[in-house]
C-alpha cells in the first residue's frame, strides 16, 4: 500500500507543475482533472481505488499539496468494479471510502486519506473496469485492465525443511516460473528476526537483503527464471541495516520458522508502461511524458476533461523457509555478524522452535 500512496504523491506533484497536461505553461487554465490509482491483487482480499483532484494556484505546490483541500473533492463520489467480457458487464461491486487507514507524513496532507476500498471475487479470465462517478455524473472516469496471475516459486524448495546460507564465498539461487501476460517481475528476499528488550518486550524485525525488478520477462509461462544473490552479500547487508547501538537490547533471534521470506511480485502491461514511462530519465533531456489508462467517459456532463492515473494489476506469491543450524552458528560467529547479539544454534528458543531434526 506504501509504494501506491508514493506513486500517488509523485504523480500529483508532476500534475501540479504541469497545470494537468503534459505541455508547462504556468498560466493555463485550470481544468477540474481526477487522477485516479486502481493496483488489482488478487493475491489480496482487499482492493484499493484512490481518488485524487489535480490542483493549480498561485502558491507554491508544495504549500497547495499540504491542504488536503487540494487532494480532495469534495462532493458525493461513487467508485464501481465492473467484470466484463468484452463490452458486456457481468458483475458489479461498488467500493466504499474509510480513511482509517493512516498515510505517512510529508509535503502531502496526511490529516486526510480516503480510500475506497472493496472486496471483489477476482478471475483471471475476464477484464475488469474502474468506474469513478464524481459529483452525481459531472465527471465519470474510467480504466480497465486484464489480470495476472503469480508465478510459481521453485527455488528454494517448498518442500525443504530448511536453507543453508553459511558460506561466504557461495551463491544463493532463487528461482520462479512466470505466469501468463506478465511484464514485470519483483524479487525481494527478507530476513526475519526477533529483538529482546531489556524490559522483557519482543519486537518482532525484518530487513531486507535483496531485491531485483526485471522488466519485460518472457511471457512464456514455462520458462523457468534464475536469479542469484550471493551469501557473502546477505551477512554484509545484516551487519548493515541492523542497529548495534541499540542499548536496549540484549539479545536478537532468527525468527522461527519463518526466517527467510522470499517473495515474487508479477505485474501487467500497464504497470510496466507507468513505469518505463516515469523513471528517472538518464539523458540530457529530463522532461518525460505523463501516462494514464484513465479517460473520462462520454457520459460524462463534463465535456472534453481529461483524467489521469493508473488501472493495473499485479499478484504476489511468496514462501518463507527456516534456515539450519550452519547458518544460525556462521550468523552468530561469524566475522560480519558477531557483533549482534544474536546467540549459536544451542540457543533454547531454536531447538523448541526449529521446523527440522538437526
Amino acid at each position: 500500500m506504501n509504494r501506491i500512496l508514493l506513486v500517488i504523491s509523485i504523480l500529483c506533484l508532476i500534475f501540479a507543475l504541469s497545470s494537468c497536461k503534459s505541455d508547462f505553461d504556468v498560466n493555463d487554465k485550470w481544468q477540474d482533472s481526477p487522477a485516479i490509482f486502481c493496483i488489482l491483487d488478487k493475491s489480496q482480499d482487499m482492493q484499493y481505488v484512490k481518488v485524487n483532484k489535480c490542483f493549480l494556484g498561485n502558491l507554491p505546490a508544495s504549500e497547495m499539496a499540504s491542504v488536503s483541500d487540494s487532494l480532495f473533492y469534495d462532493c458525493d463520489i461513487q467508485v464501481k468494479l465492473h467484470r466484463k467480457q468484452g463490452n458486456t458487464i457481468l458483475k458489479t461491486w461498488e467500493f466504499r471510502p474509510v480513511d482509517s487507514i493512516p498515510k505517512e507524513s510529508g509535503y502531502f496532507a496526511s490529516d486526510r486519506n480516503t480510500i475506497w476500498v472493496g472486496k471483489p471475487d477476482l478471475n483471471a479470465d475476464y477484464t475488469y473496469e474502474v468506474e469513478v462517478n464524481i459529483d452525481n455524473g459531472r465527471i465519470i472516469a474510467k480504466g480497465e485492465t486484464k489480470l495476472v496471475d503469480g508465478s510459481r516459486i521453485t527455488a528454494p524448495d517448498a518442500r525443504s525443511p530448511k536453507i543453508e546460507l553459511a558460506r561466504y564465498y557461495n551463491d544463493f539461487s532463487i528461482k520462479y516460473i512466470p505466469s501468463d501476460n506478465v511484464n514485470l517481475q519483483e524479487v525481494n528476499v527478507n530476513f526475519n528476526y526477533l529483538e529482546i528488550k531489556s524490559n522483557g518486550d519482543t519486537v518482532p524485525k525484518s530487513i531486507q537483503v535483496y531485491n531485483n525488478l526485471s522488466y519485460r520477462v518472457s511471457s512464456n509461462s514455462y520458462t523457468a527464471v534464475e536469479q542469484v544473490f550471493g551469501v557473502g552479500s546477505f551477512y554484509s547487508s545484516l551487519a548493515a541495516q541492523i542497529n548495534n547501538d541499540d542499548a536496549t537490547v540484549v539479545k536478537r533471534l532468527v525468527k522461527m520458522p519463518d526466517c527467510m521470506t522470499f517473495t515474487v511480485s508479477s505485474a501487467d502491461e500497464n504497470l510496466y508502461t507507468y513505469m518505463q514511462v516515469t523513471k528517472p530519465s538518464s539523458g540530457i533531456a529530463q522532461d518525460r511524458p505523463i501516462f494514464t489508462n484513465i479517460y473520462i467517459d462520454e457520459s460524462s456532463q463534463m465535456a472534453g476533461g481529461a483524467a489521469y492515473g493508473l488501472m493495473a494489476s499485479r499478484y504476489t506469491v511468496s514462501l518463507s523457509k527456516a534456515v539450519g543450524s550452519e547458518t544460525l552458528d556462521s550468523i552468530s560467529r561469524g566475522i560480519y555478524t558477531n557483533h549482534l547479539m544474536f546467540p549459536p544454534w544451542t540457543d533454547n528458543y531454536y531447538i523448541t522452535h526449529k521446523p527440522y531434526n538437526k
